[in-house]
């Protein structure tokens, strides 16, 4: 046993010496394994292991019910048969359309002192591993449950390296899921950041322990249970699954319960989900969030398109809601084939009527926003759904939900529904993390729970932070679902940006979203070489195929990305210093490439390079391409024809 765990697992050593296993799954492939073991006392825990080396070390199961306690006094009744799964699936947002991945589950069945029972679910994939609960109900049990305290943590070594982002106190119109991440160390408490004193951690939590990369998040969460963080402290490592706040919650929204989780039975509760790679870049292709989700609830998937949009707020933020303004956007999406345009708050000033019709012959999808507090009751939610479905839109932006109560993930899961009946794409602001939903729920094309590029309006540590975030979120916040994150806005805001434009332009194609929304002025992108606009056309929102060829958190990213026969590759610098790249491109065809890069002024310009490699013979290895990304700089290669 290495030295660190060790020290880190002592004083769970002590308390469960005489722990015994009672089960163990390993994924088909066999490299990743989850251990439960019951101690003398009924108390359970959990092991993880990649490729026999242990990577979470004995963490704690079970939970405490309105009537019942299942965390200690359990003792196992019966293990089901393994069973061996395929989850097949098509995404409309998600690192690739279609998924195909092997999967084990196993499902063990405990009862405690009173003789209630509850069961474990445990599933093995070979991108990672994951467990849940379920309560089925059984003699003269209650209608309805609430958990008062889940007792599911996640132990991590003493030297391994992480990347967390804080929960923070959130408001109304300052939500939660919008911080940096921060590079930390098992048993760290999270930092005072940009919502003051932090209350936990955010999901997902990546980190880097010996032997593997893994992520912790959930999937499966709606209206069964509430989304969860972990609790600010991790003493030992180990970090522990925590409820939302009571000051948690969408403004001018009543609500009839407290925090605490409650279901009628029976009841099947979130995955925890542990996703493990032997590189970052396995993290960032995995789909063990969407694998683990419910399949799609959604028969008819044939109006579900993703796209890019173009989009006036982040250029005029202050209530510029004319007519012209908007109709200039959408001839400018129509231009560029772009499939949507988006009208944010305010939009109902404008002549809609007229904008529709416009969209509609331009072949453009509208979108609006809305505010999420008509979503949560149901009449007003149905009545909202069927004005815009009416007036021709073909999706909502809903904004400002700003909690991680039970009660807002029912209003999210049933507007997803309903705005499925109807025909209508959805995308999530101010809101929680995905939790699986772009799967069950296809229309869900993006959400933000992002420290986004409106970020230069209002956070004055941004310009110095945001390169070092956007080569840390690819591997974390976008593993867990699309994200909004509004790329490419080069006007200057209240607080200057310090990236290059090339590293804007190479975020659009890095981040993962079902639509891409471009932050900037038509005008803007119109000023750029051929080569860069050439890029906006035909970079889609849905990529065929992703590789990460450098995967550094906080450091670098470099990801080749394939749509039909083309591939592009693009990158980015995290660091204000120079940052060398030598790549082989013989993987992707023996073709000449054009390179967009900084230009003569790097903050608002673009050049652009054609780069061709010889013909060689097949023994022959192309030479390898060297450049040098600028401090925060970017760069984005497109094979060409």
């Amino acid at each position: 046993m290495p030295l660190a765990w060790r020290f880190a697992l002592l004083p769970l050593i002590l308390a469960t010496v005489h722990a015994a296993e009672v089960a163990k799954l390993a994924s088909p492939d066999g490299h990743n394994t989850i251990t439960v073991d019951l101690d003398d006392a009924g108390v359970p825990t959990y092991r993880v292991s990649r490729k026999g080396q242990q990577v979470l070390g004995s963490s704690p199961l079970g939970l405490k019910s309105t009537d019942h306690d299942f965390t200690k006094s359990l003792k196992l009744l019966s293990t089901s048969a393994p069973e061996d799964r395929r989850e097949q699936y098509e995404l409309f947002a998600g690192i690739r359309p279609r998924i195909d991945q092997p999967h084990r589950r196993l499902s063990l069945t405990f009862t405690n002192e009173n003789n209630a029972q509850i069961i474990l679910d445990l599933d093995a994939g070979n991108q990672g591993v994951a467990f849940r609960y379920r309560l089925e109900g059984q003699g003269n049990e209650l209608n309805e449950l609430t958990v008062d305290e889940e007792a599911s943590g996640f132990h991590l070594p003493a030297d391994a390296k992480g990347w967390i982002s804080p929960y923070n106190s959130s408001s109304s119109s300052s939500p939660a899921y919008e911080d940096y991440y921060f590079a930390v160390k098992p048993g760290d408490p999270p930092p005072y950041s940009r919502g003051g004193t932090t209350r936990g951690w955010y999901f997902p939590a990546l980190f880097q322990a010996p032997g593997a990369w893994l992520l912790l998040t959930e999937s499966g969460t709606g209206a069964n249970y509430c989304a969860c963080h972990l609790a600010p402290d991790s003493s030992g490592g180990l970090y522990r699954i925590a409820f939302p706040f009571d000051d948690e919650g969408t403004r001018r929204v009543k609500y009839r319960h407290d925090i605490k989780p409650r279901h009628p039975l029976p009841w099947t509760m979130p995955w925890r989900v542990i996703v493990l790679g032997d590189t970052a870049g396995d993290i960032l292709t995995s789909t063990l969030v969407t694998d683990l989700a419910a399949p799609s609830q959604i028969a008819d998937t044939s109006w579900i398109k993703p796209g890019r949009a173009s989009w006036s707020w982040w250029a005029y933020p202050n209530g510029r809601n004319e007519t012209d303004l908007y109709s200039s956007f959408i001839t400018y999406a129509a231009k560029q084939g772009w499939e949507y345009s988006l009208l944010d708050a305010g939009w109902e000033k404008a002549d809609t009527k007229a904008l529709v019709e416009q969209a509609t012959r331009d072949k453009v999808g509208l979108l609006v926003w809305s505010h999420a507090d008509v979503f949560y009751d149901e009449p007003s939610r149905k009545r909202r759904l069927d004005e815009l479905a009416r007036l021709g839109i073909r999706g909502v932006k809903i904004d400002f939900w700003s909690t991680d109560r039970q009660e807002a993930l029912e209003a999210m899961e049933a507007t997803l529904r309903d705005a499925a009946e109807r025909k209508l794409l959805v995308n999530f602001h101010g809101c929680t993390l995905p939790r699986g939903w772009q799967r069950t729920w296809p229309n869900f094309l993006t959400a933000e729970a992002v420290l986004g590029a409106e970020s230069y309006m209002f956070d004055e540590r941004y310009p110095d932070k945001s390169a070092e975030l956007a080569t840390i979120l690819p591997f974390t916040r976008n593993v867990a679902g699309p994200m909004d994150f509004t790329p490419l806005g080069l006007a200057e805001k209240r607080y200057p940006r310090k990236n290059t434009a090339a590293h804007e332009l190479a975020t659009a194609l890095i981040f993962t979203s079902g639509i891409i929304h471009y932050a900037d002025k038509p005008e803007t992108y119109d000023a750029f070489p051929t080569a860069a606009k050439d890029i906006l056309k035909t970079a889609p929102a849905l990529w065929d195929e992703t590789r990460c060829l450098i995967g550094e958190p906080g450091k670098a990213i470099v990801l080749a990305r394939r749509t039909r026969d083309t591939w592009f590759i693009t990158g980015i610098n995290g660091t204000p210093s120079d940052l060398p790249l030598e790549l082989d491109l013989s993987p992707f065809g023996n073709k000449a490439w054009k390179l967009i890069k900084e230009g003569p002024d790097s903050l608002q310009t673009l050049s652009e390079q054609s780069i061709t490699t010889q013909s060689l013979p097949a023994s022959t290895t192309i030479p390898k391409w060297t450049h040098t990304l600028p401090p925060r700089g970017g760069f984005v290669l497109k094979q060409d024809p």
